[in-house]
Formats: structure tokens, C-alpha cells, sequence
């Protein structure tokens, strides 16, 4: 071990990706801000102001610096930083030869936590759904809504739909999604319905000459594009709901979480997603056991009944 302090070999690191990596000045304040956040650890974990190098054989100084990361409340995606930092630092250590080995090597990410998806109450739905019909933009709206709705297809799925891609009475979709597989989604009869009356007044939209493929265009006859899809459907939520996120992407999610509150199986849900793994589908089942709770609460005789001598 070399007989320099962790808190000079920090400095060295920071000016070598300065001067020889030609390091971003934010990246350089993330690992600055993370090795004396470790170092401030170090000196509370050792009890020596300087800290040697000895510290850090073997990972166990770095395992403890992540579990108490933990216990003040960081979230996974910091903590997954902060340890990234570190072995930067560990990799430098070893490069020049302060240390003889990674000592972050044996030490296991921290898996990011997913996100809870974002959904709106069946309600809300049947509200935003309700489109007032006074123009070819309405119509318009109103078919990608009940499509994005009543089918949990991407926007991007639904911006790539052309003429034929509608089995109208068959009620059925096609659609391509990722790595441009085909889909075949069923489709209900209000979204049905919706397309058709959309269809009869698309040429309503533009002045000029349409795109004789797209199903969906825009006011000036193009295909519709992904972030004007956003626009609308963000307008549409935020009259009916005060979610955070307010794009396709959470009528995807309110889709899948409706379908599973109504009893629907995870591996139905997961081809209609057209998700690869069904892993990526349970995410809903956090949603949906709050609804089973409430079915629970409701439906059984006991659930509202009061314990003996409450």
C-alpha cells in the first residue's frame, strides 16, 4: 500500500480526469462530490483525520459507506452514483498501482428500484374519454384516445398505424413494436366506433393534400408525430386528473392496471403489452393490489367488522 492519504489520492484523481480524461465539469463536481462525501465517512468510520489507504482493502470501508448511504434516506439511483464514483476511483488506484487490486470489485449494485407506473382512476378515464366533437381535430383526438386507451399500444405503435393496419371487423389491430415485431391487439367496440367517425372527417384536417398511408395525420396532412400525440393526450388528462406524468405512456399504464383490477391474467397483459419479460409487466401487480384490497375490504363479511373489546 502506498503511504498517501485516500484524501490525496482523491485529488489526484479529480485533476487526472481534469487534465488527462478532459472530463465535463458536471462529471467532475459528481465525483468530487461523492469522494468527500466518502472521505467525511471515512474519517467518522476510522476516527483518523488522515485516512490511509489501508481503509480500503477488501471493501469493507465501501459497504458500510452504502449502508449508511442507506440509513440517511438516499434513494437507490444516488447511492448507484456515489458507488460508480468509487469504483472510478478504485480503477485509478489500481491503473497507477496504489493499490494492488479493485477493492470495489466484490461489492453488488445496488438494483435500481422501478418506478411505480402512473395511472388514472377508471373515472377519470370515462371522463377524458367523453370528447366534445365540434371539429376533425376532435374526432381525431378522440380515436387516439380510445385507441392508446382501449388497446395499451405505444405511441409510437400508434403513430406508425396505416389504413389497413385495422381490421375493422374482424376488431382487431396490428401494430409494430419494438425491434419492429407485429403485435395483434384486440380492439373494443368504442374505439371501433371512434376511428370510423374519425375516418369520415380525417380529410376535414388539412387543406392540402394528405398522406395517403397514415392513419392518424396532422393539421398539415403529415403523418402524426409522436410529441404532437403527447400534446393532446397531456391536454385531455390534466382536465379529468392531477397525475404527474400526463402523456400516452400512463393511458398504456391504465390500460394494463385496469385490466388486472378486473381480473384479467398477467400473461394476457404482458402479450398485449407486447413486453418481452413478464418481470417487466409485474410492475402493475404493486397497483393492482392496493384495488384487491378494496374488493377485499368490501366483499368480505368480516373485513369492516369490529375486533372483540375495540
Amino acid at each position: 500500500m502506498n503511504e498517501k492519504t485516500v484524501r490525496e489520492l482523491a485529488d489526484s484523481f479529480l485533476d487526472y480526469l481534469k487534465k488527462e480524461k478532459n472530463a465535463s465539469a458536471n462529471t467532475i463536481a459528481t465525483y468530487e462530490q461523492s469522494l468527500r462525501e466518502f472521505n467525511n465517512f471515512l474519517f467518522e468510520y476510522s476516527g483518523a483525520e488522515e485516512i490511509p489507504l489501508e481503509i480500503l482493502s477488501e471493501g469493507e470501508s465501501v459497504r458500510a459507506f452504502l449502508v449508511e448511504l442507506d440509513k440517511r434516506g438516499n434513494d437507490r439511483r444516488t447511492v448507484r452514483k456515489k458507488l460508480s464514483s468509487i469504483r472510478s476511483f478504485a480503477k485509478y488506484l489500481v491503473k497507477f498501482e496504489y493499490v494492488e487490486k479493485d477493492f470495489t470489485g466484490y461489492i453488488n449494485t445496488p438494483k435500481a428500484r422501478k418506478p411505480i407506473p402512473v395511472f388514472i382512476e377508471e373515472d377519470g378515464i370515462e371522463k377524458m374519454l367523453n370528447v366534445q366533437l365540434d371539429s376533425p381535430a376532435d374526432y381525431r383526438d378522440k380515436a387516439i384516445l380510445e385507441l392508446l386507451y382501449g388497446t395499451g399500444m405505444r405511441v409510437s405503435e400508434l403513430c406508425g398505424l396505416n389504413f389497413g393496419d385495422i381490421d375493422f371487423d374482424g376488431h382487431v389491430v396490428t401494430v409494430l413494436g419494438k425491434r419492429r415485431k407485429q403485435r395483434v391487439i384486440p380492439v373494443i367496440d368504442r374505439a371501433i366506433d371512434a376511428v370510423r367517425g374519425y375516418l369520415k372527417v380525417r380529410d376535414g384536417l388539412t387543406s392540402g393534400k394528405a398522406d395517403d398511408r397514415a392513419l392518424f395525420i396532422s393539421s398539415i396532412g403529415k403523418r402524426i408525430i409522436p410529441a404532437s400525440v403527447y400534446r393532446i393526450v397531456a391536454k385531455r388528462i390534466s382536465r379529468v386528473s392531477n397525475v404527474e406524468r400526463k402523456g400516452p405512456h400512463t393511458l398504456r399504464h391504465s390500460f394494463a392496471t385496469h385490466l388486472l383490477n378486473h381480473g384479467a391474467d398477467l400473461e394476457a397483459v404482458r402479450q398485449l403489452l407486447g413486453h418481452e419479460s413478464l418481470s417487466t409487466t409485474q410492475v402493475y401487480t404493486h397497483l393492482s393490489v392496493e384495488q384487491l384490497k378494496k374488493v377485499y375490504k368490501n366483499a368480505h363479511p368480516r373485513a369492516g367488522t369490529q375486533r372483540p373489546g375495540s
